[in-house]
């Protein structure tokens, strides 16, 4: 089950025990919204994280780039020489060529999951920082849930229920 419909039914049955006990229910919930991707955005350390996948990002597109401009220079090159070759040599040029292309692809492959990979180890700690300060939030001020407002699938919320503000803040002064 995805982590978005978990929080929808999370929040349909806080929902639903809210209309089954009434108000008394009502006066016992408290309810929270975050915006987990802002407060990561926000936060110093996710800057940091940020600006080190950016780098990263920048480094392996360069690497991607020479290698796509070295096969978009055979792609000439075999265009001028074919006609001119016999066929062995045309086989041999065209193996050449579709080797690199498997090369080309298969490190673009491998960047996007070295990618993957250095994000997923960047924000892991990021999130179960964040993910203890929010837990200490709704413990210390009474609030019974909070919802992320992506993945909970919000699609409304007062405004006076984002603790976002609130979540940086805490993240931030946490050691």
């Amino acid at each position: 089950m995805k982590l978005s419909s978990i929080g929808f039914l999370a929040s349909a049955a806080v929902f639903c025990s809210v209309l089954m006990f009434g108000a008394q229910a009502h006066a016992q919930v408290k309810i929270g919204v975050v915006d987990l991707q802002l407060a990561l955005e926000s936060v110093k350390e996710g800057k940091t994280a940020k600006t080190k996948l950016d780098k990263m990002v920048k480094n392996k597109q360069k690497e991607l780039d020479t290698k796509t401009d070295k096969v978009k220079k055979m792609e000439e090159d075999i265009q001028k020489q074919l006609p001119l070759l016999d066929d062995k040599g045309k086989k041999d040029l065209l193996e050449k060529y579709r080797k690199e292309m498997m090369d080309l692809q298969k490190l673009y492959v491998d960047n996007q999951t070295f990618l993957q990979k250095k994000r997923a180890e960047l924000l892991e700690p990021l999130l179960k920082k964040m993910s203890k300060v929010v837990q200490d939030l709704a413990l210390s001020d009474g609030y019974s849930l909070i919802l992320d407002k992506v993945d909970g699938m919000v699609l409304y919320h007062m405004p006076s229920m984002d603790v976002t503000p609130e979540v940086i803040k805490r993240f931030n002064a946490a050691k």
